[in-house]
């Protein structure tokens, strides 16, 4: 059954890909996955690269009638009909959003429904209508829940709602992660750095978990929020602002995150390290290897990535591996650099 279930298990990359794949195929995409992994986050990217207007609904807090329409009397042929709620679900005669293709049509929580509320998404998702009305041709529709596995608030999906959907398990990737979300959207080098060293900290949900909250991608980004609205400087954290960082990735996490942001009071500065590359100290301390060696990504450009990357290239491999891939997303421009093509040549099987 492990092997079975494995083969809906996907990556946040092959989840976007398939996403968009469904879509173009006229299917609707189902993702499950942990709390907090980022369903949601991606079939906005997905939206937001196809050009369509992201309607956000959540299925755990409608009635049917949201999705059938709420009754009304026609004034002329004076027999009942279904209005669709105008916000919700574009019709056949609606025009485009400005600026978009089209709509999609994001039914979040959706194992988290009433049974009454998912056959009522039955017409919705199979025949593209809300009540009698059709949804416009250039509206597509995909949904998301939580596993039943992870504790959350769940119902059964039942038999002929499974064969109106694509269905897909999202797993976290850490890779993907690192290089499609924090280092693509800057996030503070406090985190990157800790993470790329603590790779298990990213997402050590558990079901059965006793702390108030768990690690995981949304949660660390309202660390990196945090800091980028509160602690903007490099130094370390104040221990006795742990209580800010305890309600959001747990206290074990917390603690030990601020204990690392404390060395980079020791980063050794860039100065140091273009005036003499091949012989500039390299700190014994792993955890500061890590703050130095982000630091470096975040400082590098043009004109000292030479010596930046002779510095580097010093470190054992995960900190070389760190330095060139950040190089790679954020600092694209240095690919082609006479540095990076030595470091490609040597790291190949690492950065591709």
């Amino acid at each position: 059954m492990d092997d079975i279930n494995n083969i809906y298990r996907v990556t946040p990359r092959q989840l976007a890909e398939a996403i968009e794949d469904d879509f173009y195929s006229g299917v609707v995409p189902y993702v499950e996955g942990s709390p907090g992994i980022g369903k949601s986050s991606i079939f906005a990217q997905v939206a937001n690269k196809l050009g369509l207007k992201l309607i956000d609904h959540r299925l755990s807090t409608s009635a049917p009638e949201d999705l059938s329409g709420l009754p009304m009397i026609d004034p002329v042929t004076k027999r009942a009909m279904f209005m669709p709620f105008g916000d919700l679900f574009p019709l056949e005669d609606d025009e485009l959003p400005e600026g978009k293709q089209g709509w999609m049509l994001f039914l979040d929580e959706f194992n988290s429904a009433p049974k009454a509320v998912q056959a009522a998404a039955y017409k919705l998702v199979l025949d593209r209508k809300t009540g009698q009305r059709n949804l416009h041709p250039n509206v597509v529709i995909g949904g998301a829940g939580n596993l039943s596995t992870d504790r959350a608030i769940t119902n059964p999906i039942g038999t002929a709602m499974q064969s109106r959907l694509s269905h897909y398990v999202l797993e976290v990737n850490f890779k993907e992660w690192m290089e499609d979300v924090a280092l693509k959207n800057n996030w503070d080098r406090r985190i990157i750095a800790y993470l790329s060293r603590y790779p298990s900290k990213l997402m050590d949900f558990r079901p059965d978990h006793n702390e108030k909250t768990f690690c995981c991608p949304r949660t660390w980004e309202f660390v990196n929020n945090l800091l980028k609205a509160r602690e903007p400087s490099s130094k370390g954290i104040n221990p006795a602002q742990t209580h800010k960082y305890a309600g959001k990735i747990t206290s074990g996490v917390a603690v030990d995150f601020i204990q690392f942001t404390r060395v980079f009071e020791n980063l050794i500065s860039i100065k140091e390290i273009e005036n003499d590359p091949s012989s500039c100290r390299i700190p014994s301390d792993p955890s500061e290897q890590w703050a130095n060696i982000s630091h470096m990504c975040e400082m590098v450009n043009e004109k000292n990535f030479g010596d930046l990357s002779t510095y580097a290239g010093r470190f054992s491999l995960d900190f070389k591996v760190l330095f060139f891939r950040s190089v790679m997303v954020q600092k694209p421009q240095l690919r082609t650099h006479p540095a990076f093509a030595t470091a490609l040549r040597d790291l190949n099987r690492y950065l591709s």
